[in-house]
């Protein structure tokens, strides 16, 4: 599973022009409904926005990889590469019909959750992570209710399509020799290696592992919007969990040896010995579990994607709107996975540590003329990882947003929206174990700063 945040902001384009700040109160936004549904009908009888955003992030990693608890070798390969990027559109449609003078409904489409991270396929950190993506994508069926003359309530249903992709390479050469030790106290496997002349079995059995799945879940979503005083509104939303039950097909590559050259390897002579001599059979302790793990199979896991909390306060006079956020999403739900298989494959369980995150933003909006309005914004979000618990699959750390936007009134019932921002992050140290595997690899280093830059653009239809 991938270690770091990713949730997705992105939720209107006219929000991210100023950093997230005020979306949950912002009824001038047809876009803000996808994230507090007390804004359906809000303003108009019907609106009906339509683009999205295109956004890329870049890092960089720099460090070494140790077969630490075998032989001690050194990993060999590349730093990886630029491993960030967004690859698909995100999505801002929100289509809000007002039915009478209390009741509106809608509904949204968008992204609130997504990662792409490719590594280098021989990198030196390819034992921890190769590939890692997430997509999330939900359609919100929504009504809200003018409860009183200065407060509207609205709920929706999250139907949340869930597709991921996590592969890395297997080093099971060092798992069997760890499995060894394990089991009898000595490293067996090593002295009938150097015996036979042959190469020990850290990085000879090395095999490629991915794991697809394609899942679909039911969550809710709530707000309210309170008008405080006619300049200063107060609006709130709440996004429930979602629990998926992931399954998907585990696909495994050998790197060029095959099942008949293993169990022929003389590393393992003093196994098989070792096996008979006590009763028990290599075949089934060691030659079936090494061609079930490494064979395709369907696997299994569930995860808990996290409810978030939003409150945000915007104040409006005359040309000018001021506006402030505060998000909280609650990642430590997510401490470990686990991962079932329906061969013989051992079950995988891989900690994760996962920290709440908090964003707190502000923003403001400007008209400068009639038909022209310009917004920018800034924010800081907290990492779900640290330093003690960061791995190759997150260059995640604290990070800061800094945002512009441009409004065009084109036509009375037409309006162009663009958006423009960074995020920034920091230096982070990583130190990642492969516990999960037993080989007990060691990834340390350090990931650059990740960079994300977005471009945002919208149509909006106003009747």
């Amino acid at each position: 599973m991938a270690n770091g945040s990713f949730s997705l902001p992105f939720d209107s384009v006219a929000g991210s022009g100023m950093a997230f700040a005020g979306v949950d109160a912002d009824r001038a936004d047809p876009g803000a409904p996808a994230r507090n549904p007390a804004l359906y009908g809000a303003t108009s009888a019907t609106t009906l926005t339509f683009g999205g955003h295109l956004a890329h992030y870049s890092t960089e990693f720099s460090g070494a990889a140790e077969r630490s608890e075998t032989d001690g070798s050194m990993i060999d390969g590349g730093q990886g590469g630029d491993p960030g990027r967004l690859d698909l559109p995100l999505p801002d449609i929100v289509l809000s019909h007002r039915l009478n003078e209390r009741w509106a409904v809608g509904v949204s489409l968008n992204a609130p959750f997504g990662i792409t991270l490719r590594f280098d396929p021989d990198w030196v950190g390819r034992y921890h992570a190769v590939d890692t993506v997430i997509r999330g994508v939900e359609l919100v069926p929504a009504v809200a209710w003018q409860a009183r003359s200065w407060l509207r309530l609205g709920a929706g249903l999250r139907a949340q399509l869930f597709d991921s992709e996590f592969s890395n390479a297997v080093d099971l050469g060092s798992y069997v020799q760890q499995a060894v030790v394990d089991e009898v106290g000595f490293d067996a496997t090593t002295p009938a290696c150097l015996l036979a002349g042959e190469q020990t079995l850290p990085g000879k059995y090395d095999f490629f592992n991915r794991l697809d799945s394609r899942e679909f879940a039911l969550g809710w979503q709530a707000g309210w919007r309170a008008q405080i005083t006619p300049e200063l509104a107060w609006g709130f939303s709440y996004r429930s969990p979602v629990e998926h039950r992931l399954s998907g097909q585990a696909a495994r590559a050998r790197d060029g040896w095959t099942l008949d050259e293993f169990n022929n390897d003389p590393c393992l002579s003093a196994v098989r010995v070792g096996l008979a001599a006590m009763g028990r059979s290599y075949e089934e302790e060691v030659a079936e579990l090494v061609e079930a793990a490494t064979s395709e199979t369907r696997f299994s896991t569930d995860i808990t994607l996290p409810e978030t909390v939003s409150t945000a306060l915007i104040w409006q006079r005359n040309r000018w709107s001021l506006a402030t956020t505060w998000r909280w999403t609650r990642w430590s739900r997510l401490q470990a996975a686990t991962v079932a298989f329906d061969n013989a494959t051992p079950t995988v369980t891989e900690p994760l540590h996962f920290n709440d995150s908090t964003l707190i933003a502000f923003g403001a909006r400007y008209r400068l003329f009639e038909r022209w309005t310009v917004s920018a914004g800034y924010a800081q979000e907290t990492s779900t990882v640290d330093d003690r618990s960061r791995r190759a699959r997150a260059p995640d750390a604290d990070r800061s947003y800094w945002s512009g936007g441009l409004r065009w009134q084109a036509l009375p019932t037409l309006g162009v929206v663009l958006s423009v921002g960074v995020v920034r992050g920091k230096t982070v140290v990583v130190e990642d174990r492969t516990e999960a595997t037993g080989t007990g690899h060691t990834l340390d280093g350090r990931f650059e700063p990740l960079t994300l830059v977005w471009g945002g653009s919208r149509l909006e239809w106003r009747f």
